[in-house]
């Protein structure tokens, strides 16, 4: 993981850290032609960093897919000597700017992040298994599977969340979406075509302790 930004704690005890600003870590251009160039657009490759130059993971036109393996939620478990870092596709690929842990009040664990560019998006993941206080270990697995949306927030001051998944509404193969997996990695096209509402960089976004809103 490289490019980590802010993320949260989770309740059963990890640190998550999210992958912002990968852009400047890739450089170089697609193939002509390549299927992920719509893809590519929407995150570029400046090469500030020029990483590239010494490792043709970091050059896109060597390594075209390299970049889709960038822009994602970390868990760390500082508990777990020895651990590795697990990277959370569930959770969608962005420029994340935090991941804010809270468990609802069905016992889902909810995760709210924020895409750091301008005209981005919210989004939010609700896992599909529930917190288990007495069992940290099936805890460690509850940001695998689960539902990610983007917000959508209209003019009486309501949030709509827009589920974000494969076969439904316009995120279908006719649109370039093949699998569950497209809509993931290229959760900034997802989002926009199902008609979230375009963001000045969200930063971060949290709960109130008070109201729980």
């Amino acid at each position: 993981m490289f490019s980590c930004c802010a993320g949260g704690l989770t309740p059963w005890g990890t640190w998550l850290a999210g992958e912002e600003n990968i852009q400047q870590f890739f450089m170089g251009k697609l193939p002509d032609g390549h299927p992920e160039t719509d893809n590519h657009k929407r995150y570029g490759s400046n090469g500030r960093y020029t990483w590239g130059r010494y490792d043709p993971r970091f050059d896109v036109s060597r390594e075209p897919n390299e970049i889709n393996r960038a822009g994602w939620v970390v868990e760390v478990d500082p508990l777990t000597p020895g651990s590795l870092p697990r990277k959370h596709t569930a959770l969608g690929r962005f420029k994340h700017e935090g991941a804010t842990v809270v468990i609802n009040t069905d016992g889902r664990a909810v995760v709210y992040s924020g895409d750091d560019e301008r005209y981005e998006f919210v989004y939010r993941f609700v896992s599909k298994n529930r917190f288990d206080p007495n069992n940290r270990a099936a805890n460690l697995d509850l940001l695998t599977e689960g539902t990610l949306s983007a917000a959508r927030y209209d003019r009486d001051g309501k949030v709509h969340w827009i589920p974000l998944v494969h076969g439904t509404g316009v995120l279908t193969a006719a649109n370039g979406f093949a699998s569950q997996a497209d809509v993931l990695i290229d959760a900034r096209h997802a989002a926009r075509l199902a008609g979230a509402t375009p963001m000045d960089r969200a930063e971060d976004i949290e709960t109130s302790p008070v109201t729980g809103t």
